[in-house]
This record gives C-alpha cells, sequence and structure tokens, in this order.
C-alpha cells in the first residue's frame, strides 16, 4: 500500500496519541502535533477511513481510531492473536469474537449504529439481543448495543449503539481490594469458608499458609464439597491450587485479558516476592467500563 509521507505521519501520530491517552483521537489533536491545518487532517482521515486505516467513533467523545492494518501500512507489530469477546446479557459467548467493528458516521451519538464483524456463528444472535463488546486490543473500548439484524454469509451483526466505555489507563494496584482483603488458611474448614463467602457477598476467597498463596477456594469448589459430603473438610482437600496471578504493576486491561483467557473471576495480586497483596474481579473491572451503563441499559429494555 502507497502512503503519501504526510499519510504516514498521521497515522503514526494518531497511534502515539491513542496509546498515550488511552481514547479515540481527535482530529485538532493530531493537527496540533504535527502543526498541519485541521482541515487538512479531516479530509485526509477520510482517504485513510476509504483505506481501512483508520475507524471513525461517534459522539462528543469520539474521534479517531487505528485499526490493524495501520500498523501494517507503518511496518510496526500487532497483538493479532487477541480475540475480542462478546456476551449477550452478562454472558460470553463462547466460540464467537469480534473481528471488526465499524461505526457509522452520525451527526448524533444516540442514533449511532454499528456494524459487528465476527468470527463464528451469527445466529447464535437474533434481533433484540442486548449485547457487550470488548475490551478492544488496540483502543480498549467496549460497545454496548442492540441487535437489529444480522448478515448470516458475510458473519455481520447490525446493532444500534447504546453506550461506548473506555478501559481506563490504569494499574491493577489502584483497583485491587487490598485494606479489606478476606483470606483463609489451608486447614479452614468448607462449611466454615461456605458462611464467610455468604456473608461478605464474595465469589472466591485465596487460601494463605506463612503468607505464600496456595490455592484459591470458589462457589465451584463449594458446590463440588457439598455434593460429596466434605462440609467438615478442610479447604486443602478441595481448593484450585497454583492460582492465576497477577502483579500489582500491570493495567486492569491485561487484568481483564488475563481472566478471559483463563476463563476466571477473579486474580490474585502478588508482589514480586510472592506475597499477596490484593485481589482483583471481573466486577471491579466492569465497575470502571461501563458497568453501571450496562446494567441501566438491561433494565430500560
Amino acid at each position: 500500500m502507497d502512503l503519501t509521507v504526510i499519510q504516514k505521519e498521521i497515522l503514526q501520530e494518531l497511534i502515539n496519541i491513542y496509546e498515550e491517552k488511552n481514547r479515540p483521537v481527535k482530529g485538532t489533536e493530531i493537527a496540533k502535533r504535527l502543526n498541519r491545518n485541521p482541515g487538512t487532517i479531516r479530509n485526509q482521515m477520510q482517504a485513510l477511513k476509504a483505506l481501512n486505516l483508520v475507524d471513525g467513533v461517534p459522539g462528543p467523545r469520539g474521534g479517531y481510531i487505528p485499526t490493524s492494518n495501520t500498523y501494517r501500512a507503518l511496518g510496526l507489530t500487532y497483538k493479532d492473536t487477541i480475540e475480542i469477546p462478546i456476551y449477550k446479557g452478562d454472558k460470553k459467548v463462547e466460540g464467537v469474537c469480534v473481528e471488526k467493528i465499524i461505526f457509522d458516521t452520525v451527526a448524533h451519538e444516540k442514533a449511532c449504529s454499528s456494524m459487528i464483524q465476527i468470527r463464528g456463528d451469527t445466529r447464535l444472535f437474533k434481533e433484540g439481543d442486548i449485547i457487550r463488546v470488548g475490551p478492544t486490543y488496540h483502543n480498549k473500548i467496549v460497545v454496548f448495543g442492540k441487535v437489529t439484524g444480522r448478515d448470516d454469509i458475510n458473519h455481520i451483526l447490525l446493532i444500534d449503539v447504546m453506550g461506548v466505555a473506555s478501559v481506563p489507563n490504569i494499574k491493577v494496584e489502584a483497583v485491587a481490594i487490598k485494606d479489606r482483603l478476606i483470606w483463609i488458611e489451608p486447614s479452614t474448614k468448607i462449611k466454615d469458608t461456605a458462611k464467610i463467602l455468604y456473608e461478605n457477598r464474595i465469589g472466591g476467597v485465596p487460601v494463605i499458609s506463612e503468607g505464600k498463596l496456595v490455592g484459591v477456594f470458589t462457589h465451584h469448589d463449594l458446590a463440588y464439597a457439598i455434593s460429596q459430603g466434605m462440609e467438615n473438610e478442610p479447604v486443602e482437600k478441595v481448593m484450585a491450587r497454583n492460582p492465576i496471578t497477577i502483579t500489582p504493576d500491570k493495567k486492569i486491561y491485561d487484568a481483564l485479558m488475563l481472566m478471559e483467557e483463563k476463563g476466571v473471576g477473579r486474580l490474585i495480586v502478588v508482589d514480586k516476592n510472592g506475597k499477596v497483596v490484593g485481589i482483583i474481579t471481573k466486577t471491579d473491572v466492569l465497575k470502571l467500563i461501563g458497568g453501571a451503563l450496562f446494567n441501566k441499559i438491561l433494565k430500560t429494555t
């Protein structure tokens, strides 16, 4: 693909700003960085959109975002193995992932629609389904919407966009539960742990011995123990060993992706010495990236 010098400059600056700001980029921001006329940038953006090198996010907080083709065009690397998840309600649709999100260019954010190109069976969705897409890898946004149609041949879902949220560019340590971290010892009885889970309204708890993480006990483990009549046994008999962990310096996007990859709802936060310093759950993260908005959408549909 032959690009002009100005187009390459625009694309590089677009990448620089969105990685720095973690949000869609305004044309005026690029113009200011490059010391060029905003009108010139606007015209170039239209040409770049036609080449599938730029996507537009409508609305007051919208702007431009690069596509995976942007990286190829500039000879940069990107993570094409990352799969963008899609949910119906609050349940992930297995065997389906999003390949591309195309926003319509509209004047009003409330009238925004979008095409979601997926890898998988579009027949798993029907008109009226409330879906959540993301977070995306490059611009780290989550899109909420209602399915209005589908193209089974081209694997495309048509949706009315009901909201767009961005994953904050903050570290796990800013979100992880620390001061009120609840934990148990391996010898704690399963029935006593069940009471702890119930009273604190949590779905899992780390198991710590002599300051070191040795496992995690969840509702799933509790259900198994009850089915086996093991209520009076210690949790070490059924706990999950070698739990998935994350360090405090990682970004919350990394935490969410790790939870998606491993199929878990929580991560134990450990420092470089292996000491447990907190816990982060999927609920904690979703509250930051539009959980309240999504719940509101569900209640009003």
